[in-house]
């Protein structure tokens, strides 16, 4: 690592720091932070925990996980310290209700799972199984896969990200991951995957027979282009998958996603949301997957050796690109899209302000994840075939 790189890596920690401590100074018991979308700061609620909305969901869980890997990276006590005040806050509600949006099984893996690696509290394990146990009310038994939502008529490939905490889990009792392995080989399945190793968003599923009936995107340009968040899903999916199994066809999909996206990675080395919209350059980066995607490239680099300084020269550079760019003073990671939000349900509200920008809650904890892999030598905090 050349000095200049070093010094832009403590610049971007710095960052993050400074964003970190404003959160730890304005946290206030009992209440609850939402992302604001426009800043990328945080708000508190004098409300419940959202675990079951869409529209109203906080994401709670990503900021746990930064303030976790803040606190590995400087070893200051109060980023853990407020990372535990928010589990304790989410914990006991993911283990009480059955899971009908699957998003809460990253706020279970970012802030409960991290947070019991590193402090050992037991009550972050117990709320952990608790809620695997509750994540399963989302599984579609006939389409062999978890829904987006409970009720849907789709299977989406972002689906992966929510299921670390089960994969994480089967260490110690196998059967905790056997739903987790059934979605990701039903996702292989029905080629969410392509053969070029380019991603589908969406399947649909007949709602009597629960059989595929389609592939589509829910917030790309088209259904035949790449939307470049679910390209990053594609890879973290994969990546997820043979870390905890060590499964060959799950790294094998692992690396067609990430050679798909090496090869077409743009020169400025961050993507728009789509990356083939025929207008992309005038539409909104999609920062937080260059993120999502860096953190993949770093992990696939120590299991694919023919490809590990590919991966890495991409991934280094891309890092240069988000710090010196997209990185507010504040530790924001600026310029992300929900994307085109194409299917629009009746009575769901619309995510996003497409073809304006917003602060995605995936890239404020990505950039974390990335820096704490360039700067730590030991990533078994984040593995997943460590044992429970």
């Amino acid at each position: 690592m050349d000095d200049s790189y070093s010094r832009m890596l403590g610049q971007a920690l710095r960052a993050l720091r400074a964003g970190a401590d404003v959160i730890c100074e304005d946290m206030t018991p009992d209440r609850v932070p939402r992302l604001n979308s426009l800043t990328g700061g945080y708000t508190w609620e004098d409300a419940d925990y959202v675990w079951d909305s869409w529209a109203n969901f906080q994401w709670v869980g990503f900021l746990a996980g930064r303030l976790w890997l803040l606190h590995l990276m400087t070893r200051e006590p109060r980023y853990a310290d407020a990372a535990l005040q928010l589990c304790e806050r989410i914990g006991p509600v993911l283990a009480r209700h059955p899971t009908v949006f699957s998003s809460t099984g990253l706020d279970m893996y970012y802030a409960l799972v991290l947070g019991y690696r590193i402090t050992r509290d037991p009550r972050l394990k117990q709320w952990t199984l608790a809620g695997g146990d509750n994540f399963a009310n989302i599984f579609d038994h006939k389409a062999g896969a978890f829904l987006q939502i409970a009720g849907a008529d789709r299977i989406v490939i972002d689906t992966g990200l929510n299921l670390p905490s089960m994969l994480w889990a089967a260490q110690e009792d196998t059967a905790r991951g056997t739903l987790a392995y059934r979605h990701l080989d039903t996702v292989l399945e029905i080629g969410l995957i392509r053969a070029d190793g380019s991603s589908c968003h969406a399947a649909a599923l007949d709602p009597q027979k629960r059989t595929v009936t389609g592939l589509f995107s829910l917030q790309g340009y088209s259904n035949d282009t790449v939307w470049a968040r679910g390209q990053g899903w594609a890879m973290l999916d994969f990546a997820h998958g043979y870390e905890a199994s060590g499964k060959p066809a799950y790294l094998d999909a692992a690396r067609r996603a990430a050679d798909w996206y090496v090869a077409n990675v743009p020169p400025e080395w961050v993507p728009r949301y789509d990356f083939q919209d025929p207008e992309r350059e005038s539409l909104p980066y999609c920062s937080c997957t260059a993120a999502i995607a860096t953190a993949q490239l770093m992990r696939l680099a120590c299991w694919l050796p023919d490809r590990a300084d590919r991966y890495r020269h991409v991934a280094r550079e891309t890092m240069k690109a988000l710090i010196a760019n997209f990185l507010s003073p504040g530790g924001v990671l600026l310029h992300g899209s929900w994307g085109r939000m194409r299917h629009i349900e009746p009575g769901h509200p619309r995510l996003g302000r497409f073809p304006q920008e917003d602060v995605m809650p995936y890239g404020n904890y990505w950039i974390a994840e990335c820096l704490f892999r360039e700067l730590s030598e030991d990533w078994s905090i984040l593995a997943l075939n460590q044992s429970v």
